[in-house]
């Protein structure tokens, strides 16, 4: 048994917490984050929103790894729980899915959102959602 705090949540739920209080000041820089996240979803266009921590991110990204392979962009995995590239030194994946780490929400805790190029690969995804856990680095 591990620990387990991953909620399936939106794009929207996050841009509300995010934004709740300064619709005017920070109108520019939610468009602009908007825009950015439409980019992504012009190459990916199947998304997944979580409110999860770091742990358990790490967790589902080697899952994510080992059934999709690498993911498209930078790779953050020298520093993961779960560590699957092996490579130590600055370099990017062009695979067919990604992740987006939006935002911190407390100490380790945040919206993390996945993008994947085909509906199969999102379906699966989906239904491996209630099974995120923070993993067998985090035994109860």
């Amino acid at each position: 048994m591990t620990y387990q705090t991953v909620v399936l949540s939106s794009f929207e739920e996050y841009l509300t917490t995010e934004y709740d209080d300064a619709e005017a000041t920070l109108a520019d820089y939610r468009g602009s984050e908007v825009q950015y996240r439409n980019e992504w979803l012009l190459r990916f266009p199947f998304a997944v929103m979580l409110k999860l921590s770091f742990a358990e991110m790490d967790y589902a990204n080697r899952w994510c790894w080992q059934r999709f392979g690498s993911p498209r962009g930078e790779c953050y995995d020298e520093s993961s729980e779960y560590r699957t590239c092996m490579i130590d030194s600055s370099h990017c994946h062009d695979g067919a899915w990604a992740y987006l780490w939006h935002t911190k929400t407390e100490y380790n805790y945040g919206y993390c959102e996945w993008f994947f190029s085909s509906d199969p690969q999102h379906a699966q995804f989906l239904e491996f959602v209630p099974t995120i856990n923070w993993g067998e680095n985090f035994p109860k």
